[in-house]
């Protein structure tokens, strides 16, 4: 099979939004449904795509998205122990939000290309490996 990616929050909501990097992701989708790709997010992005839909669009336009999302062929990766300790362990060492640390940790732990817009995984080893999405103009 073909390499295995993990959707960052930025990701998703570049999808969502229609943002630059959403064809990108659709194709990730796409290939997902099909059974070509192994795509998965962390549970913190869960979080930060329903506050931050929320907070453009309303309460219910969030809960809509986080429905929508979960009806996508998306493997959710789940905190437990070994997951929390990593992303500890990232987070000490680095200088990544306390969501983005479980998110390089959930990438590790499934040996995933992680796929984002976030100008704070630049920081990482490469041993992360990383696709970065084209970022919104500015302006």
């Amino acid at each position: 099979m073909a390499d295995s990616f993990l959707l960052d929050s930025s990701a998703i909501i570049a999808f969502l939004q229609a943002e630059p990097g959403a064809p990108r992701v659709l194709d990730l989708l796409e290939k997902a449904a099909r059974g070509e790709t192994m795509l998965y997010a962390c549970f913190a992005s869960l979080t930060e795509v329903q506050y931050i839909t929320a907070s453009d669009y309303g309460v219910e336009a969030g809960r809509k998205a986080i429905a929508d999302l979960k009806r996508l062929r998306i493997i959710w990766i789940h905190s437990d122990e070994a997951l929390c300790a990593a992303a500890a362990e990232w987070k000490t060492g680095h200088k990544i939000s306390f969501a983005d640390a479980f998110v390089a940790a959930s990438a590790m732990h499934v040996n995933a290309i992680l796929v984002h817009k976030d100008p704070e995984f630049a920081l990482l080893p490469s041993h992360v490996k990383q696709e970065l999405l084209p970022l919104k103009p500015t302006g």
